[in-house]
């Protein structure tokens, strides 16, 4: 059966790590809309137009033929992630939570200013903002266990990452991960 794979894990967790890992699967995040779009990590002034876009791609490549779509996102609410399982339903879909594995906060939150820092470097021309620790903080103190009673067809998991097993040295470069094509809806 064809599923809906809701991603749940705090920025740094390793979620945009772990679907690059399924190159087979189509994705669906407000990040890289964002940075595909808008050339930023992120901006307040867009947010609305990057949640329409967000919600506009998902529909669209849920009635596609795609085996596997994954939403890359926090999901950290039962809430937030009830909204999936309904449209995977709604779309014929088995909704699929794929839980990161826990981390400690401080190495979670150092993972995602890495990401940040590598990202202002390799792409100069994006606008990258800071993602204070108290903001974090809030967050993380957010997130709820995903439990079986969200209706979840499956809960998985997550193993970390190989690539996230390490801490790369200084000066290392990241890995090189494949490009996809964009959702037909992004061409010019």
């Amino acid at each position: 059966m064809k599923q809906l794979v809701v991603l749940v894990g705090l920025p740094g967790s390793g979620k945009t790590a772990y679907q690059c890992d399924h190159p087979d699967w189509v994705v669906v995040s407000r990040s890289a809309i964002r940075q595909a779009m808008f050339r930023c990590s992120y901006d307040a002034t867009v947010e609305k137009t990057v949640d329409r876009i967000f919600h506009l791609a998902l529909v669209e490549v849920l009635e596609s033929a795609a085996d596997i779509i994954c939403v890359d996102e926090p999901n950290l609410t039962s809430s937030e992630r009830a909204t999936f399982v309904e449209l995977a339903r709604l779309a014929g879909r088995q909704p699929v939570a794929h839980v990161m594995p826990e981390i400690p906060i401080d190495v979670a939150y150092e993972r995602m200013q890495r990401n940040l820092r590598r990202l202002a470097a390799e792409r100069p021309h994006h606008r990258v903002h800071a993602f204070p620790r108290k903001a974090y903080d809030t967050l993380a103190s957010a997130y709820e266990m995903v439990e079986e009673a969200e209706g979840f067809d499956a809960i998985e998991r997550a193993v970390a990452p190989a690539s996230l097993a390490q801490r790369p040295a200084a000066g290392a470069t990241s890995r090189v991960r494949s490009e996809r094509a964009p959702l037909p809806l992004f061409t010019s």
